[in-house]
């Protein structure tokens, strides 16, 4: 095998690695060759392996598990999605790009602990949807585990969530004429759980981001809540900035 020796090691391994998941030969669902196989092959330490195949891993191409090795879980290179939002229409119109499949739809009464996180009150009924968020044009990997909640009151649109793909708050204020009027948003570090990261195709315990909006209408009056967990790698977040004039 040929090597262009001004590579450093690792990434000889990490493009012979690439190459071979990228035109099939390692195809998706099948584990790669074990670290010590890769050792030998190329003549190179484990540490020289793992950040060849962390440089994978961080492009969605493949999962690593201690109890089972390298799987790849992709033929194509992951995009992180990017986003930069200045007004109610801006979210609006990206989460009208942004396609939505509902795993559970139900009604709930919120106990403390969730009041507590999403800022309903206590003993609130409110409809709380789960699902998973995909941009399916940019990204090969589901972007972000989403909740929903919105007061109880607005049950009868329930039966549309998900079937044309528009938001939450759009039907709201078509069948209820409530309309948002502002929105905040509050963005944290966390990590993912194991039920979410196989849901999205991640690592247990990798770093995430948990992105928390309320919405409000022209009375200031929350009716709906939105948390978000996305993995580190799967979101960016763009805000410019300009000086400013007198």
């Amino acid at each position: 095998m040929g090597r262009n020796q001004s590579q450093p090691k690792y990434r000889i391994v990490e493009e012979y690695l690439r190459s071979q998941i990228l035109s099939g030969q390692i195809p998706v669902d099948s584990l790669l060759p074990t670290e010590e196989m890769l050792c030998a092959r190329f003549g190179v330490s484990r540490a020289t392996v793992r950040t060849a195949l962390s440089n994978l891993q961080a492009d969605g191409l493949i999962v690593r598990s201690a109890a089972i090795g390298s799987r790849v879980v992709a033929s194509v290179k992951r995009q992180a999605f990017q986003a930069g939002w200045n007004s109610v229409e801006d979210l609006l119109q990206h989460t009208t790009a942004i396609r939505l499949h509902v795993k559970t739809i139900s009604e709930i009464i919120l106990d403390r602990e969730t009041a507590d996180d999403i800022g309903f009150g206590v003993g609130r009924s409110v409809v709380r949807v789960e699902g998973i968020r995909w941009n399916e044009v940019e990204t090969a990997a589901p972007i972000c585990l989403v909740e929903i909640f919105f007061d109880a009151l607005f049950r009868g649109i329930v039966d549309e969530i998900g079937v044309h793909n528009r938001p939450v708050a759009d039907l709201i204020n078509e069948k209820y004429n409530v309309r948002i009027e502002k929105i905040r948003q509050e963005i944290s570090a966390s990590q993912l759980p194991l039920q979410t990261a196989r849901a999205l195709s991640a690592i247990e315990g990798s770093p995430a981001l948990v992105i928390k909006r309320w919405y409000f209408d022209a009375n200031n009056r929350m009716f709906q809540v939105t948390r978000s967990l996305y993995p580190s790698d799967r979101f960016q977040y763009v805000v410019d900035f300009g000086r400013a004039h007198d």
